[in-house]
């Protein structure tokens, strides 16, 4: 029996034709800057502060903060505060972890924001949200972690596409 190989556009038409969920999942990343982010609301009592942000493929991110503390949400605002307890600071940037060229889940770095703080920065991993169903967080990395980078994407991998906001208890990796 004959090999055949597909390369090219074979290769790619192939791969295309394959369901999402059997797709590999890749990366890309998008800034996280509040001055490129349209103001949703502000509240003075704790200096809470709700944005709308650019995200990814039509995908918008939703940054609140209050009592200087942060929580970031994609698709639609949960209406859920999840952040950690000390104050903190999200990275400047958002990885996306996409199937098929759509977007999972996000990952974003939480880190304190005094560093005298003995606290772990945490990669936080969230699905992503649409109307009638938001997203949550499903994962809590510790970003001391050699592997957690790697950690975060493979949570994000395998737990998104299944995870049941409010059922499915977030996983805490690490400290």
């Amino acid at each position: 029996m004959k090999s055949v190989w597909l390369t090219g556009a074979g290769a790619l038409a192939l791969a295309g034709a394959l369901p999402a969920s059997a797709q590999r999942a890749t990366s890309a990343y998008t800034p996280l800057d509040a001055e490129r982010c349209q103001v949703i609301e502000r509240i003075e009592e704790g200096a809470s502060v709700r944005w709308r942000c650019p995200g990814r493929g039509g995908v918008a991110l939703f940054l609140n903060t209050g009592d200087a503390r942060y929580d970031l949400d994609a698709g639609i605002d949960n209406g859920r505060w999840e952040s950690l307890t000390p104050l903190n600071t999200p990275g400047p940037n958002v990885e996306w972890r996409l199937r098929g060229g759509r977007p999972i889940a996000i990952i974003y770095r939480l880190a304190p924001a005094d560093p005298a703080v003995d606290f772990a920065p945490a990669l936080i991993v969230e699905t992503i949200g649409a109307r009638g169903r938001p997203g949550c967080e499903i994962a809590r990395i510790d970003a001391r972690r050699a592997d957690a980078n790697l950690v975060a994407r493979a949570e994000a991998d395998t737990r998104a596409a299944h995870f049941h906001c409010g059922r499915d208890r977030a996983a805490t990796i690490g400290r």
